[in-house]
């Protein structure tokens, strides 16, 4: 069973008619993951490598691995926004399996948070096995991965709290951004 999410890049900007400005560090991953990217395991048989090799191009990819067993594997940043107007993108290859045990899931998630870093909501992009337990709800999004081929995902924070209306788009002082694969249930 793997749940890997490579990504090619990712990018969260201020939208602005003279200059964007990139809020991500190291967001090409061109440079090592820590310390700009704070890497968390919990379980066995998890993997966090950067390479040039994951998608053919020359640029750095960044490769999140949770392999069999209870846990994930998840690397995150924490990023300070001006305003709920930022403009979130990334090219992610997300595939997920499950050859035993009821579920596993991967993908990328924003997670909206206040000034305290607590959670108000999240935006995931990503495959899930049937099994999955989670479903939207007024503080949870999921964007499904249509295949597991390299992709372009993007929006506008602000445009994407309509689908979260239960999160105060006042509170919001910053987000997390996680590449992650989760097993869960015994897997």
């Amino acid at each position: 069973m793997v749940r890997r999410v490579p990504l090619l890049f990712l990018m969260l900007v201020v939208p602005s008619y003279v200059l964007a400005i990139e809020l991500v560090s190291n967001g090409g991953f061109e440079n090592d993951l820590p310390p700009a990217w704070q890497v968390e395991s919990v379980g066995a048989a998890t993997n966090f490598s950067r390479s040039t090799g994951y998608d053919g191009d020359p640029d750095y990819e960044v490769l999140v691995e949770k392999g069999a067993g209870n846990g994930l594997a998840k690397l995150s940043q924490t990023i300070v926004i001006p305003a709920t107007d930022v403009d979130f993108s990334v090219n992610a290859q997300v595939q997920v399996s499950a050859t035993e045990g009821p579920w596993a899931a991967a993908g990328v998630a924003v997670n909206y948070e206040d000034h305290f870093g607590n959670v108000l909501g999240t935006t995931m992009i990503l495959r899930t096995t049937s099994a999955c337990p989670w479903v939207d709800s007024d503080t949870f999004h999921m964007i499904l991965a249509p295949d597991e081929s390299w992709n372009s995902y993007g929006f506008n924070l602000g445009s994407e709290l309509a689908n979260l209306a239960g999160v105060d788009p006042l509170a919001i002082r910053q987000v997390r951004i996680s590449l992650f694969g989760e097993v869960g249930g015994d897997c």
